[in-house]
């Protein structure tokens, strides 16, 4: 017997980043606003009582179609969890980068998990496991658009955001997140300015004020360390400061977001932008 369920995988950006100690299990606490967009990846997942391991086909975006994929780690882990007697296969259309700062792979993991769930109707905890696939993958469990994310990514307060429309700009530059880690391990002394980030409590007001999306400051505390060292950062950092105050990078880039109020200043920008870098891609906040 097969039973499948298709479900599209949200991307999200980080309104603002800030990197905190390192924790004793070798991971750094962060403070970050994390939303989710309407940008999507396809995911189709299928459980056949007859049959056993897992299986990966993979299209779109390039994204590994083996064992070293999140997805078909996280297929197994859900198999051994439930102690099940089946066999998993994973049709992913990739319309996220990935690496990119937009969580992909991440929201991938959270919609299999999701989706196993439903299908096997088994009542293990869920939580746990997209505790063990990613520090990203809570969020995508959590039944919300957006949430003020601590910790490693365990620690979810959600709140309320105004609706945006977003410009999304690849820089072209490869940065695997455990890379971008090592540069800040490394440099963080060298830097003379790491940002602040101290508006979050105004989320919960919703609004626009003044021209700006709260939170007011979207500063990303990788921005200046990655953007002395990699071209592409530095290149569409100063091309999206000339079209809007209210840009960022998210996560760890290489991928950053312009926010604007309506659809046509975000369709303007992106007119503006296409032909410059390699991926430019307009959506909204869902």
């Amino acid at each position: 017997m097969i039973k499948s369920i298709r479900i599209n995988a949200p991307a999200k950006i980080n309104l603002g980043l800030r990197i905190k100690a390192l924790r004793d299990d070798g991971f750094h606490s962060l403070e970050s606003i994390f939303s989710r967009v309407t940008l999507y990846d396809n995911i189709t997942v299928s459980v056949n009582s007859n049959t056993s391991g897992v299986s990966l086909k993979c299209s779109g975006i390039h994204s590994p179609a083996g064992k070293s994929n999140l997805v078909w780690k996280t297929a197994e882990s859900f198999i051994e969890a439930a102690s099940l007697r089946c066999g998993v296969s994973v049709n992913l259309h990739k319309n996220i980068p990935s690496p990119g700062g937009l969580g992909g792979g991440s929201s991938d993991a959270a919609t299999v998990l999701l989706a196993l769930k439903q299908l096997t109707e088994t009542g293990i905890d869920i939580s746990l496991l997209a505790e063990e696939m990613g520090s990203d993958v809570p969020f995508f469990l959590l039944n919300k658009n957006s949430a003020l994310v601590k910790g490693r990514g365990e620690i979810l307060e959600p709140v309320s955001l105004p609706h945006f429309h977003c410009v999304l700009v690849h820089s072209g530059e490869k940065i695997p997140t455990p890379m971008a880690f090592k540069l800040w391990d490394e440099h963080r002394g060298d830097l003379t300015e790491a940002g602040t980030i101290s508006n979050y409590t105004a989320l919960n007001f919703g609004v626009w004020h003044e021209g700006k999306p709260f939170p007011v400051e979207l500063d990303n505390h990788f921005l200046t360390l990655l953007r002395s060292r990699y071209p592409g950062i530095a290149r569409t950092a100063e091309e999206l400061s000339r079209l809007t105050v209210n840009w960022g990078l998210s996560g760890s880039g290489p991928t950053f977001y312009a926010l604007f109020r309506s659809e046509a200043e975000a369709e303007g920008a992106k007119e503006h932008l296409i032909g410059k870098f390699p991926w430019v891609v307009r959506c909204q906040s869902r």
